[in-house]
């Protein structure tokens, strides 16, 4: 299978740099305000007015962003970027001013970043394999977490602030205590393939991880009060899911996959597909849902933010280079 995660998240960025091309949107966060949306772009975020569609500003970074989030009160993102096999970097950026505090310098590609609900707790993760967490606003480096023995691809705290997952290339999921900060489970089943991305949704009661590689394609289900790790897998066919999103839907959330045959999956809790998002040329790397849960954002690898509605519209398509 082609660009396997690890390579899929930096290999097409180098080559679009070689060829002069739009390099892929790797990255993607909308505001809590609903206001704004916040894509990767080549050694910069790229701010869009929510509502008009447009570019609005730059934000300079070092590297490239592979995963962006906004602390609770919107005020400060957290970027996870590097230069693959040269240098990373966890940073926080005041969304007003642009300034960056760097966090956190590494030898290698910084992969996920992640804030508690309450905005004081700061994890990231990469391709060292440990999980750093900080206290804010101090920025005190408050533990290393050290379990995973591949690149971690993706964190998330619940909503009751209760434990923290983490999600790697080593094929696991790993549960962690934030008041101890030791691991308090690894979700048990024999997985055979990398998992690229960990999501919970907003209620707090299931969790959801992305398994794709050469054999399995799958979201995966835990539900959180499960406190033996059974996990329920959902097929996706020809899509290796490569990253997970929530939406909150009326009565329910629905899981979001961003997908390697170039489309963005809806799928209800019980596994049926409700939408398919077609119109990507590549594959889509991340997804991200509007604080109303009216918009889905989709960043691919043919360089382009792609934003749906949930009746299956296209509303735009965002590009750095548009007139």
């Amino acid at each position: 299978m082609k660009r396997l995660v690890g390579c899929a998240l930096t290999c097409p960025a180098l080559f679009a740099a070689s060829l002069n091309l739009r390099p892929p949107v790797t990255a993607l966060a909308f505001s809590p305000d609903g206001k704004s949306l916040v894509s990767s772009g080549p050694r910069s975020l790229l701010v869009w007015d929510a509502a008009t569609n447009k570019l609005t500003r730059k934000i300079p970074i070092a590297g490239v962003a592979r995963a962006i989030t906004f602390r609770p009160d919107g005020h400060t993102l957290a970027v996870a970027e590097g230069v693959p096999g040269r240098s990373g970097a966890v940073s926080l950026i005041d969304f007003e001013s642009g300034a960056v505090r760097v966090l956190e310098k590494t030898a290698d590609e910084m992969l996920a970043v992640a804030f508690s609900r309450d905005g004081t707790l700061l994890a990231a993760g990469g391709s060292g394999g440990t999980v750093e967490v900080w206290t804010l606003p101090g920025n005190e480096l408050a533990a290393t977490l050290k379990g995973h023995s591949g690149w971690v691809t993706g964190l998330a705290f619940s909503p009751d602030g209760k434990f923290l997952a983490s999600s790697s290339l080593d094929r696991s999921v790993r549960i962690w205590d934030p008041v101890k900060w030791t691991e308090r489970m690894q979700l048990p089943q024999a997985l055979v393939d990398p998992i690229n991305a960990v999501a919970i949704a907003p209620e707090g009661d299931v969790l959801i991880f992305a398994e794709g590689g050469d054999t399995e394609h799958a979201l995966r289900l835990w539900r959180t009060q499960n406190a033996a790790g059974q996990t329920r897998p959902f097929d996706t066919g020809a899509c290796v899911p490569l990253a997970t999103a929530f939406q909150t839907a009326p009565q329910h959330s629905r899981m979001i996959a961003a997908c390697s045959d170039n489309t963005l999956r809806v799928m209800a809790i019980g596994g049926n597909t409700v939408l398919t998002l077609s119109g990507h040329t590549d594959w889509v790397y991340a997804a991200a849902v509007s604080a109303d849960g009216q918009k889905v954002a989709s960043g691919s690898g043919d360089g382009t933010v792609k934003i749906w509605n949930f009746a299956g519209k296209l509303v735009a398509t965002l590009t750095e280079d548009a007139k």
